[in-house]
């Protein structure tokens, strides 16, 4: 009896090890460390949700880096490429193009496709797909631009409501323009019409090609030319409503000098820390006619093809977009010194608890007919988005200069396909 004893006292230490000599035990998950770049928000805010997710996940760590935006795009490519790279990035939804060949595609278990287009407006479902048709990268945040007004100016000249077509903007936009008895602008009624000193210029003419039908891509036919004319007129002649002379439009509206402004959302956090006493609102972007169309300009987060660690990343991921954490995210952010509020949710299904916000509640009533290009502003990537607004600077350049809208983008639209064509992003 002594030999049988020994053999399941052996097999009893073996089980309690977890051995898996033993059919159908496993062992104990192994600990492992993944390293996750950012850019907005501090280590403070998402060391929160990193802690909720390893309650769930012991035994995997996350080492959350804040970089820097100047050359991140740079930084983050010929990182990965070189195996030195973090697990889990942010990048720009424009950016897909660029960085296809390092970006692993969406697990099914994390986001299905069927997920993608029901839980995400649109312009997700279209931005963030590769050459294969697979989707890259799951948002945390969506944003685009939005109408800022300057509630004093208004009422001093009597109007209540921010414009909410093109023409009826334009009309406005001469009405609360004041001129000295020299014709120097003292109250620009919009800032439109320049590419020197219009914060996203891009953005604004893009979203104005889109709208009026046109194709960014390739600018040559009726519509962008019509769209380039009609947004270099705002700077023109003895009735224009802005030019060169202003400051950027950013300093204009800080300072109480632009009625209306168009921006994304994140730029009202800097106006209220730069003048706490100018009452302004936020109002949906201006639509021709009958028609409906938005501007995306927003971060996602993707998941490198050199991690050793795919599918834990990946599980992160799937953490992060939880509706749970991102109110967590935005919460918390929104708590930070000089902060009013956090990310736009980027879920069709969260519009609800932001559509009443006064400031960020124009970007969810956007949300669902927004649209993208690589003519987003302010990414910073030293590649295809500033690379096409240089394209369209000296466009808008040209036009201000006594050239016709249609010669300056036959040149705009040959500098537009090489671009395209150097990152893989023209079909």
């Amino acid at each position: 009896m002594k030999p049988a004893r020994l053999i399941i006292g052996f097999l009893f230490i073996l089980f309690l090890s977890g051995c898996s000599l033993i059919p159908g035990l496993s062992k104990k998950p192994e600990n492992i460390t993944l390293n996750y770049w950012g850019l907005w928000e501090s280590s403070s805010i998402v060391n929160q949700i990193i802690t909720d997710f390893k309650n769930e996940h012991p035994n995997i760590d996350i080492v959350y880096t804040k970089k820097s935006h100047q050359q991140y795009r740079e930084s983050l490519q010929s990182q990965i490429e070189s195996g030195k790279g973090p697990d889990i990035f942010r990048f720009h939804n424009t950016w897909t193009p660029m960085l296809e060949s390092i970006l692993t595609p969406v697990p099914t278990d994390v986001v299905s496709a069927k997920e993608f287009k029901q839980n995400f407006y649109p312009t997700v479902f279209s931005d963030l797909r590769n050459t294969n048709k697979e989707f890259i990268g799951v948002p945390l945040e969506i944003d685009g631009l939005t109408l800022f007004w300057n509630e004093d100016i208004f009422r001093a000249a009597g109007i209540l409501k921010p414009p909410s077509t093109w023409r009826e903007l334009t009309q406005t936009a001469v009405n609360l323009t004041v001129r000295d008895t020299a014709g120097n602008i003292n109250t620009a009624g919009i800032a439109l019409g320049t590419a020197s000193n219009v914060d996203h210029f891009s953005d604004i003419l893009g979203l104005m090609i889109l709208q009026n039908g046109g194709d960014p891509k390739s600018p040559i036919d009726k519509a962008s030319v019509d769209s380039l004319e009609y947004y270099t007129n705002f700077a023109k002649g003895n009735n224009r409503v802005w030019d060169e002379a202003m400051p950027s439009s950013t300093v204009a509206f800080v300072g109480g000098s632009l009625a209306m402004y168009l921006a994304p959302s994140w730029r009202a956090i800097e106006i209220k820390n730069s003048n706490p006493l100018l009452k302004f609102q936020a109002a949906p972007v201006p639509q021709l006619e009958g028609g409906k169309v938005g501007w995306a300009t927003y971060w996602s987060e993707g998941v490198s093809k050199k991690s050793p660690h795919i599918k834990e990343a990946w599980e992160f991921v799937k953490f992060l977009q939880k509706e749970e954490s991102l109110i967590k995210l935005y919460s918390e952010s929104a708590k930070s010194p000089g902060r009013f509020f956090g990310e736009p949710y980027p879920k069709v299904s969260m519009a609800a608890k932001l559509i009443s916000d006064p400031l960020i509640g124009a970007i969810i009533a956007d949300a669902p007919y927004m649209r993208s290009f690589p003519m987003a502003s302010r990414t910073f990537d030293n590649g295809i988005n500033d690379q096409i607004i240089k394209a369209y600077e000296d466009a808008v350049n040209s036009v201000l200069s006594g050239s016709s809208a249609k010669n300056a983008l036959e040149t705009t639209a040959k500098n537009i396909n090489n671009i395209l064509t150097r990152y893989s992003a023209n079909p």
